[in-house]
């Protein structure tokens, strides 16, 4: 019985000591506020962390504990700029109908797709990193699958991918993980419904619901093309993102309607926000006061 127990203890002391290889491929803007903070983490405590990402970008950058691999792309700063102004004016225009809305919404999305779209083929093409990131052997690869780049990445090394994101356009990530998304009680995006909705909210839900698979592949259609050059086979988006291993969604139950989960879903609401400061002696002293 001894020698079993210092064999467990001896296999724990090695997985404890184990570091892996990560590739992190994330998407720009808010979105790689939380990526860079697992990023970052993972680096400290050891592990060789790889982030790749284009060499005209908002926010993503080289961190402390991660190396950073850069690509070059076919677009300035300026088309960055200009694409978040008209979405940030879209989405603060008040008072839009639902049509109006999802309209502009769509208008903007393609856009954002389009650019995406440009990213991923840069990267694609660009046989001596990708030859370099064959060669690593990741253990596993962290993205947003709202930038499929990733994904299909994750796809082609045969690695097993870990998605982090607040949700995808038109229910995918709910198709991809064969998640219930009944629309009698989950609102859909624009409705501005409740999980609380009346017979016509439903009937309106309902109706959105069956625009989301055809507005999806209006949407996403241009990477069809970019996953067959890629991969040299035609396989949808949907089959990809159902390959992945792990989705943690960036949300929780206290600021979210109810709706059901798979098993490889985990909420990790909050992971989106900066990492924040200690409080001052001065701060401290002010809030024991009040």
């Amino acid at each position: 019985m001894q020698r079993y127990m210092q064999l467990i203890a001896s296999l724990l002391c090695l997985l404890s000591s184990w570091t892996g290889k990560l590739l992190v491929v994330p998407m720009d803007g808010s979105h790689w506020t939380g990526v860079k903070a697992v990023a970052e983490e993972m680096g400290r405590r050891g592990h060789t962390v790889i982030v790749v990402i284009p060499e005209i970008s908002m926010r993503l950058g080289p961190g402390k504990h991660y190396i950073t691999k850069t690509f070059p792309v076919n677009y300035e700063l300026d088309l960055l700029n200009e694409i978040l102004t008209e979405h940030v004016r879209v989405v603060t225009s008040p008072g839009q109908s639902l049509l109006k809305s999802m309209t502009s919404t769509a208008a903007i999305f393609i856009k954002i797709f389009n650019m995406m779209v440009s990213t991923s083929e840069s990267l694609f093409k660009n046989q001596e990193l990708i030859g370099f990131l064959r060669e690593q052997n990741f253990d596993a690869v962290l993205t947003d699958p709202a930038l499929p780049m990733g994904a299909i990445l994750a796809y082609n090394l045969s690695v097993p991918a870990v998605y982090m994101l607040r949700g995808m356009p038109c229910g995918i990530d709910a198709a991809a993980t064969a998640c219930p998304d009944p629309p009698s009680y989950i609102p859909r995006f624009h409705t501005q419904n409740s999980d609380r909705m009346t017979f016509s909210q439903r009937v309106l839900n309902f109706f959105v619901s069956i625009l989301e698979p055809l507005i999806c592949k209006f949407v996403y259609w241009p990477y069809e093309e970019v996953t067959f050059n890629f991969l040299q086979r035609d396989v949808s988006l949907t089959e990809i993102l159902k390959t992945g291993a792990i989705w943690l969604m960036r949300y929780d139950f206290n600021l979210e309607f109810p709706k059901p989960l798979m098993p490889n879903m985990q909420l990790i609401g909050g992971i989106n926000c900066e990492i924040g400061n200690p409080l001052t002696k001065v701060s401290i002293t002010f809030i024991l006061t009040t």
